[in-house]
């Protein structure tokens, strides 16, 4: 099986036709595909990487940043096994964000393009937060999203 270079084909198709490969038929066909075969001693895990490198092969790999982010993700759970990467806040509009500030109770509405404060609208978190505080604050940390310094 060579993988392919065109969407075209039924990658699907060839994808499935992994799970009947053992562990030394997938060797082989990532020697002829890519080269040197990674260390893996895992069927399922040499599958699951072909699998990932015929579809980028088609569709294309992920963007750079997506790239080094995940090289850093496992370069850090390979130092420490316990590592889990914080979990992304995502902040669908509708949500309130409450933030007591100096014995003031701060309510941000988060809309579809922004955030609104006191009816007036602010593109950024940050923004927010400086109009409360007077002074440049990370947005997030500011209303407890995100701890202070941490990778995100």
């Amino acid at each position: 099986m060579t993988p392919t270079k065109s969407p075209s084909t039924n990658i699907a198709a060839e994808i499935k036709r992994l799970a009947d490969f053992d562990l030394e038929s997938l060797r082989s066909t990532w020697r002829q595909s890519w080269g040197e075969v990674p260390g893996f001693r895992s069927r399922d895990l040499l599958a699951r990487a072909l699998a990932y490198k015929i579809q980028a092969d088609a569709y294309g790999d992920l963007p750079p940043p997506a790239q080094r982010r995940t090289a850093e993700l496992a370069a850090r759970f390979g130092q420490d096994r316990s590592f889990a990467p914080p979990s992304v806040t995502t902040l669908m509009p509708g949500t309130s964000l409450i933030r007591e500030w100096r014995g003031t109770r701060h309510e941000v509405a988060v809309v579809d393009d922004g955030f609104v404060y006191l009816g007036e609208k602010f593109a950024s978190l940050s923004k927010v937060a400086h109009r409360i505080t007077g002074t440049k604050w990370n947005g997030p940390v500011f209303f407890g999203l995100k701890r202070k310094g941490a990778a995100v």
